[in-house]
């Protein structure tokens, strides 16, 4: 018996060594603030990509898109408060001037690269340009959010309230297992100390009666001694595992399906983003569509490409695929240039576009496309296309 109490003092030594460290992981992730967390990561440290663009210089860009196409009003000034972290605490406004004006350097530096490897334009640096002349402006004026209106950590309030319940629950169950682990162990233990109490009492002739009888010595015909009769074997089918069948994608939980959207040939400021919110309304993400590439310079553009995107703020990067008419798709050149944007993608009336992050689905749908009649040339700009969005959140493979 004395190795039965020692096994289960080893095993409570090793649970509560577990629980232990789940407790202390949960109580660090769940209530240290984020910037303490992430101090030294982007985007807080702006020393992290002063050369090439990172997540940060992209995320940025599609703020000061949106800043610009709204008019580069109040009302989108304050739009970029909320995206950029100022409202809500995470940055002050004089470090969201700062990410803005290190992000418009990475872009000025970017744009002057082979085209067929810069991951900007010219229109992007317009509204960078643009969005970070307004926090300077507001910075040096103090015209910046009131006090009352900021909300420190309400991002991370949903974060904490899901894992304090989370952090209970798991508590809870290891608390049930380690309790299980210990009533079966007493049981074990008191199963064994009744066999060896009921051996003991009886006697070591108590093997002899109930042992079955084999004379060693009487062979049966076949050479074998007369050992008990085997069952007979009656063979069966051989059964071949169930293959593993991958969930078809409208299986996964429906997070959000957006209203079409359509690109008229003559809208040169053709910018359609949808925010993506979870099911306690924090937001997880974007996705969108915009004008990639254009035949010349002709006004209005002849649009021949759009940049469907999607955002995971899980990830902190965007995922873009190019949806190219017919005759920019077998252009070489144009393909070429444009899939450093993103996968090239073929328009096809009525086809779907997947574009999946680490944790969203998304797919977008082609209806209505109508290319150009002037043919010059032939099916290779938009006259007209709508987009229907539908998102997922992605099953973990």
């Amino acid at each position: 018996m004395k190795a039965n109490r020692g096994w289960s003092l080893v095993t409570a030594l090793l649970a509560g060594l577990v629980i232990g460290l789940c407790a202390g992981v949960y109580v660090y992730y769940a209530w240290v603030p984020p910037e303490q967390v992430l101090r030294d990561s982007p985007p807080y440290n702006l020393a992290v990509g002063k050369e090439f663009p990172q997540y940060r210089e992209v995320y940025v860009a599609r703020v000061a898109n949106r800043f610009y196409a709204m008019g580069a009003n109040q009302a989108a000034l304050q739009e970029a408060y909320d995206l950029l972290g100022v409202t809500t605490g995470d940055v002050t406004l004089e470090k969201a001037y700062d990410m803005v004006a290190l992000a418009n350097e990475v872009a000025r530096k970017d744009i002057q690269r082979d085209p067929a490897l810069r991951r900007f334009n010219e229109n992007d640096q317009i509204a960078m340009t643009a969005l970070e002349q307004a926090l300077k402006t507001a910075l040096d004026n103090g015209q910046g959010p009131k006090p009352e209106d900021i909300k420190p950590g309400a991002p991370a309030q949903a974060r904490t309230q899901s894992r304090v319940v989370g952090g209970i629950a798991l508590l809870l169950v290891m608390a049930l297992a380690g309790g299980l682990v210990f009533v079966v162990d007493q049981a074990v233990g008191t199963v064994v100390k009744s066999s060896s109490e009921r051996q003991t009492d009886a006697g070591p002739s108590t093997q002899a009666v109930n042992a079955p009888s084999f004379d060693a010595g009487r062979v049966t015909e076949q050479g074998a001694p007369n050992a008990p009769p085997l069952s007979p074997f009656t063979p069966g089918p051989i059964t071949a595992p169930a293959p593993t069948v991958v969930a078809a994608p409208f299986s996964e939980p429906l997070l959000a399906s957006f209203p079409p959207c359509t690109y008229v040939h003559g809208d040169d400021q053709f910018d359609e983003d949808f925010a993506i919110n979870g099911s306690m309304g924090e937001l997880i993400g974007e996705c969108g569509a915009s004008i990639a590439d254009r035949l010349g310079l002709d006004t209005p553009a002849r649009v021949s490409a759009l940049a469907v995107w999607v955002f995971d703020k899980n990830d902190f990067q965007s995922t873009t695929k190019v949806l190219m008419s017919e005759y920019a798709y077998k252009e070489p050149n144009i393909r070429s240039k444009l899939t450093a944007r993103g996968e090239p993608v073929l328009a096809q009336n009525n086809g779907v576009i997947e574009v999946l992050t680490s944790t969203l689905r998304v797919h977008v749908q082609v209806t209505g496309l109508q290319y150009n009649l002037d043919g010059n040339p032939p099916n290779s700009y938009f006259d007209r296309v709508t987009l229907n969005f539908t998102v997922y959140r992605r099953s973990a493979a």
